[in-house]
């Protein structure tokens, strides 16, 4: 069992709606059992006026299943405002505090209309709007990581990323609804589950699409377009070269040799060959574009973390290794390999690996908001002021400008 615990991506204000609706979903199930135990209302009573089901819809019960829970015992509550706590913050965050409630409630409609189409058995609970709330964080915080509580072999506290922990439980409302399809039914609404998943995550990045919520370095419409450019400029280096140490010379020299200007008594326009020093990171940097190329990302940054000195990679390989950095979390080696970059390309804007200036949006995105040394990308940012960017890069570095300034 995956228990989660908290993500990386805390709030910068209070979650206040997020707590209001922890709070009502409660102060519903004190209430429900207080009116059971004092005969103003059966459990039974309670529950079947407020599910949504097919037979006897009320359309107000689209609402009202949204806060009822099984009286049975705390699991069915605790889990699903343990969910809402560890994602909902995050998720408000962006959204603003009104927004945010109605998309809480909007995902609980859409999440019973799934079941109602899937199932004619009634269904309480804030699962579907949890779902909603936790496809949402998939869509607006793709690289964040989540601190879970593992109960399997091994008991314990553990990082993973968020895509990792919500995608794990999307499987398995998957094999369970497909189990009940073929007759194997269970006491959960996985199709409501799926829906609310499918509302969240497809509303937040039809916001992000239309500009109705600010974009930034870390939602999945942006990683996408940018896993679209480094593929093109893969492919342009793969058939270009990338540039690096092409420099040619008027006269052909032995391999291992460079030529130095004439000694006496040579004769003049005749070169005289010195032996080149050893390269002291041909080994590193052997090792470092092998592991690139056969796709092992922590061999390679981990290569390039313990390289001595400053490791010259080929353009495109330095951009690559800093978002391998950056997609396992290592924000300090990432930071290292961009602004090495950065600094051997000077004035130039392009080249392999992508543009300069979106190499700095990512390198000021991760100096401010995972490393908090904000006069580091200060220099990165001032630059970009005098650059025309498109609208989504002009927004991260308007918003980056901002919280420097907070």
């Amino acid at each position: 069992m995956l228990i989660p615990l908290g993500t990386d991506r805390l709030p910068p204000r209070r979650a206040i709606t997020t707590s209001i609706l922890i709070v009502l979903n409660l102060l519903v199930f004190v209430g429900m059992l207080l009116a059971n135990r004092s005969g103003y209302a059966s459990l039974e009573d309670t529950l079947n006026a407020g599910a949504v089901g097919r037979n006897g819809f009320e359309p107000w019960t689209l609402l009202t299943y949204q806060f009822l829970h099984d009286p049975n015992g705390l699991g069915h509550l605790g889990f699903n405002m343990l969910f809402l706590w560890v994602f909902g913050q995050a998720v408000e965050s962006r959204l603003g505090h009104w927004g945010f409630a109605a998309f809480y409630l909007l995902g609980g409609i859409a999440a019973a209309l799934a079941h109602m189409a899937a199932s004619p058995s009634p269904a309480i609970g804030a699962s579907g709007s949890v779902a909603a709330v936790s496809g949402a964080f998939l869509a607006l915080f793709p690289r964040a990581t989540v601190r879970i509580l593992l109960f399997f072999f091994l008991i314990g506290i553990y990082h993973i990323p968020a895509l990792w922990f919500i995608a794990f439980y999307i499987v398995i409302d998957l094999f369970s609804q497909f189990a009940g399809m073929l007759g194997r039914s269970n006491d959960v609404a996985n199709a409501a589950h799926l829906g609310g998943y499918a509302f969240g995550f497809s509303t937040a990045l039809g916001l992000l699409a239309v500009g109705m919520l600010p974009r930034t370095d870390l939602d999945a419409l942006y990683l996408f377009k940018q896993s679209r450019r480094r593929a093109a400029m893969r492919a342009a280096t793969k058939e270009y070269g990338s540039g690096f140490d092409t420099a040619t010379t008027s006269t052909a020299t032995p391999r291992g040799m460079a030529t130095n200007a004439p000694s006496a008594g040579m004769p003049e326009g005749v070169p005289e060959l010195v032996p080149v020093a050893p390269d002291e990171h041909a080994e590193d940097r052997r090792r470092i574009t092998e592991a690139l190329r056969r796709d092992d990302s922590a061999a390679a940054v981990e290569a390039y973390r313990n390289a001595p000195g400053k490791l010259r990679l080929a353009d495109g390989d330095q951009a690559e290794l800093g978002n391998r950095a950056m997609a396992l979390g290592d924000a300090e080696t990432a930071v290292r390999a961009y602004t090495d970059l950065l600094e051997r390309r000077g004035e130039r804007t392009n080249g392999p690996g992508g543009s300069s200036d979106d190499l700095r949006l990512l390198l000021s995105s991760m100096l401010i908001r995972r490393l908090g040394r904000p006069a580091e990308a200060k220099p990165h940012l001032d630059a970009l002021k005098e650059r025309s960017l498109n609208p989504d890069a002009a927004t991260v570095r308007d918003a980056l400008l901002a919280e420097m300034t907070d």
